[in-house]
């Protein structure tokens, strides 16, 4: 007997002494079955229980029709199942299996780590077709270039005939001045900033196209010798950045700038660091509080020795064309004789709640150059503004630092750190405080 036939013969009978509540459940209950009866069996059953009745009447029986049947609509669920199911994977082995992550030193720079995925390949055949990633873009103005990413070499290159080896004193994250001497914009002087990087959106206007970054990358990642062949891994990065007056095009004001930097003592030194360091001081220039060449020689090839007060011994200056800047370092402090230098945190809260202010007071000498460090419960440190940069204690020796913890910050015990430096000394304090 057809199954169709079944059903409906008990649901009529269901139906009949069913109440009003149990025949809206009736219905929702063959609602919920259909799909089963469409696609899992039933449906074709019936079908050729039909078709053999008609073809065949007199020489199969119900029963034989009904063991045909059901053979056919097995047959007829197994190709479809088949059918539907994806492909299995072909060579297992090399389908891209996360590779633990190493650390190889790159010639002329910091240890980078490599990317954690993807197969090894030769570093000239990544070089001739690299595969687009596409990455986070932003309307700031950040010089983030999404650019293209080539699966990475697990082992060291070889040298590279021309890439050059940075002088001793470059950071960690620091670019070669030797490779990237940094270059000016004309257009952009002291009179004119109100008009150009002073306006939204003004830097969109002359940024270059990826297509052109892109290339770019890959070109100067190879002068620069790095073992890690990943462009994903670097943002090819204006020195001068845009906002504060960096020429957009020209090769000695752009380089392959890594996301991944950090200070022997773990303080991140990569671009999404100085690419809060640029929005800070062009804020600064905007609002008189610094001069355009001021941002500029911080901006430049030694951005991370002015972002955390390190003191700057050597090396060159940015340059317009062929006319270095003639604005030098400022003089460093120095102690007092005997002196010896120390920091204290005097001051901070003991529990501080997502999205509030937190305040820090530190007490140290005067003319000592000093940064805040803030490592929440998670191991993230925090990229509020408010302790960007490095700040000189002024004759009191007080400093304070106040900054919004996250509105997502999990809840947990966290760490403050006040570094400074003075006279070729250092000192530093932590304390804990609570995140509810």
């Amino acid at each position: 007997m057809p199954i169709t036939r079944a059903v409906v013969s008990r649901l009529r009978v269901a139906w009949a002494s069913a109440s009003t509540f149990g025949r809206g459940a009736l219905l929702v209950a063959t609602a919920a079955v259909a799909p089963f009866y469409l696609v899992l069996g039933p449906l074709w059953f019936d079908m050729a229980y039909a078709g053999l009745r008609v073809a065949a009447p007199a020489r199969l029986s119900d029963r034989g029709r009904a063991v045909l049947s059901a053979g056919v609509a097995a047959l007829i669920v197994g190709v479809l199942l088949v059918s539907s199911s994806p492909a299995s994977p072909i060579g297992s082995g090399q389908s891209g299996s996360p590779v633990a992550a190493a650390s190889v030193p790159a010639a002329g720079g910091p240890s980078l780590p490599l990317s954690e995925t993807g197969p090894s390949v030769p570093a000239t055949a990544a070089l001739k077709s690299p595969a687009v990633s596409p990455t986070d873009s932003s309307s700031s103005d950040s010089d983030d270039d999404p650019g293209a990413s080539i699966p990475p070499a697990l082992s060291a290159p070889p040298v590279i005939p021309g890439a050059t080896l940075p002088p001793s004193g470059v950071l960690p994250g620091e670019p070669n001045p030797v490779l990237t001497p940094g270059s000016l914009n004309p257009a952009v002087t002291q009179t004119t900033i109100q008009s150009t990087i002073c306006t939204s959106g003004w830097t969109a206007t002359i940024r270059p196209p990826s297509s052109y970054t892109t290339e770019l990358k890959i070109e100067q990642m190879a002068q620069y010798g790095y073992s890690d062949r990943s462009t994903a891994d670097y943002e090819e990065d204006h020195l001068i950045s845009l906002e504060l007056g960096g020429n957009p095009t020209d090769p000695k004001n752009l380089w392959p700038e890594p996301y991944a930097a950090f200070l022997p003592d773990g303080r991140p030194t990569g671009a999404r660091t100085k690419d809060a360091f640029e929005t800070e001081l062009k804020n600064k220039v905007c609002s008189g509080t610094i001069t355009l060449a001021e941002g500029q020689r911080e901006i430049g090839d030694r951005w991370v020795h002015y972002y955390y007060g390190i003191t700057v011994t050597s090396g060159p200056v940015p340059t317009s064309g062929s006319t270095a800047a003639a604005t030098a370092p400022p003089p460093a402090a120095t102690l007092p004789p005997g002196a010896i230098l120390s920091v204290s945190i005097t001051s901070l809260p003991g529990s501080v709640s997502p999205g509030a202010n937190a305040t820090m007071t530190a007490q140290t000498l005067a003319g000592a150059s000093c940064t805040a460090k803030v490592t929440y419960h998670s191991g993230t440190v925090s990229g509020a503004s408010g302790l960007a940069g490095a700040r000189v204690a002024p004759s009191t020796g007080k400093l304070t630092w106040t900054w919004k913890v996250g509105s997502t910050t999990g809840a947990g015990t966290s760490t403050a750190l006040v570094t400074c430096t003075l006279g070729g000394q250092v000192a530093s304090d932590t304390q804990t405080f609570a995140v509810t």
